[in-house]
């Protein structure tokens, strides 16, 4: 499989061997980074990018799933061509910004009031700032897998072993106050805010866990988490950077009906362009109003936040999805089903174990046990998924190895039919392999 990968992808593995000259690892993004080495991209339109080879794939990555409405769509583009000739920096506020926020707000359940910043992971680091600095606790609560950005305190229990930091140069003490427990496991959850003694800001989690498998809540847990919080003193956080305007206008916590006290959102936000903002309730962001004169929290922003681009592009997203959320969504969490019950039949025709978690147009197939957490999404055959992905990919189909795939409008269902059939193909492969 690498080496048909490898035919076609000669001009990318070129692009390759010189940007280990430019980049550390030859990547911007450690997630971009696969063997034998990654494709280089030319152009993207639709649900469509054609590599340095030429090579046009169907594009399932969607660009770390921010692109709900693929590449390039028209009304985003013609907002910006028409936003750049007003400018591209104004280093203050705008109407636009006004008005982006304002979709947020009538979208997001907990949305009471937000800021913007430039990332996701900026988000979630001002969320647990404003949750300590509101409830005066230290501790913070996550989930094994959990994965929120190159975030310092943030950056613990992401992979196997799921304890301690991801990698040097973060010292212990920048994550003192941080417990990693296991995702859909509220009794590892109470056992944590137990033996925290009074002590926990927030319990904070992705609603549907991200780089640790693409795995849902189950709505139980949820639930039980917003009770824990309560009877606890603590916060309900939701990650919803990937889940935001994805799975329903409202985000994950319109899907399960569970509204949490502070979210952090970025990708579909930004309509294509780079964006976080941080959300919540009015009494705990107004702690971050720089007129205050007692307990103020500083969140800052950073210098392009509500950069009139983002602006531009996000607003002509986030409008486009409210005027045809009836028909956006349902489409969406159709094609999903369909998708992950169908790879799941194609690879089960094979007698190969595998298992497409996900929920909405999200998806990530798993070799190995069904898994419900981190732990068990790590214990699946790496070496098929990474092969997967490659066959996948001389097949016409781009899926980034080892992470989460995304469905945008662009898709239909003759799409998904396809991705089908061609799993199908790819299992004959990995089972002939695999009777060796």
């Amino acid at each position: 499989m690498a080496s048909s990968y490898e035919t076609l992808t000669r001009r990318s593995r070129d692009l390759f061997r010189r940007a280990r000259g430019v980049f550390a690892g030859g990547v911007n993004h450690n997630a971009r980074w696969y063997e034998p080495y990654p494709i280089f991209v030319e152009r993207a339109e639709g649900n469509h990018i054609w590599d340095a080879d030429g090579n046009r794939l169907t594009d399932y990555w969607m660009g770390h799933m921010a692109l709900i409405l693929g590449h390039s769509p028209r009304i985003v583009a013609e907002s910006l061509r028409m936003q750049i000739g007003k400018g591209t920096l104004f280093g203050v506020g705008s109407r636009r910004s006004v008005e982006l926020g304002e979709e947020v707000q009538r979208s997001v359940p907990c949305a009471e009031r937000l800021r913007f910043c430039n990332t996701g992971a900026e988000a979630t680091m001002y969320l647990v700032r404003l949750a300590r600095g509101f409830t005066s606790k230290r501790v913070v609560i996550k989930m094994s897998g959990g994965w929120h950005g190159y975030n310092t305190e943030l950056n613990a229990g992401v992979h196997p072993p799921f304890y301690g930091p991801e990698g040097a140069g973060i010292l212990g003490e920048e994550q003192a106050h941080v417990r990693a427990v296991r995702f859909n496991d509220l009794d590892a959850a109470r056992r944590a805010v137990r033996a925290s003694k009074g002590d926990v800001a927030c319990i904070f989690l992705e609603p549907v866990l991200g780089a640790g498998g693409c795995i849902p809540a189950d709505g139980d847990y949820l639930r039980g988490l917003r009770e824990l919080a309560d009877e606890s003193g603590a916060l309900l956080a939701f990650d919803e950077v990937i889940t935001g305007f994805r799975l329903s206008l409202g985000g994950a916590q319109s899907w399960y009906k569970v509204t949490p006290d502070l979210a952090a959102l970025g990708k579909i936000v930004g309509g294509g362009l780079p964006v976080g903002l941080v959300c919540g309730r009015k009494e705990i962001l107004s702690r971050a109003d720089p007129s205050r004169r007692e307990g103020f929290i500083s969140i800052g922003g950073g210098t392009f936040s509500e950069n009139p681009l983002t602006m531009a592009a996000g607003l002509a997203t986030l409008q486009h999805l409210r005027r045809n959320a009836a028909t956006i969504y349902p489409k969406l969490d159709a094609l999903g089903r369909e998708l992950r019950s169908g790879v799941d039949s194609a690879f089960a025709e094979s007698s190969v174990e595998a298992h497409t978690t996900g929920a909405g147009s999200l998806f990530l197939t798993h070799f190995g046990v069904l898994p419900v957490n981190a732990e068990e999404a790590a214990s699946g055959m790496r070496g098929s998924a990474t092969r997967y992905a490659l066959a996948m990919m001389t097949r016409g189909v781009f899926l980034l190895p080892g992470h989460a795939g995304g469905l945008s409008t662009c898709h239909t269902r003759g799409d998904v039919t396809e991705f089908v059939e061609k799993s199908g193909e790819v299992a004959g492969l990995l089972s002939a392999r695999s009777s060796k």
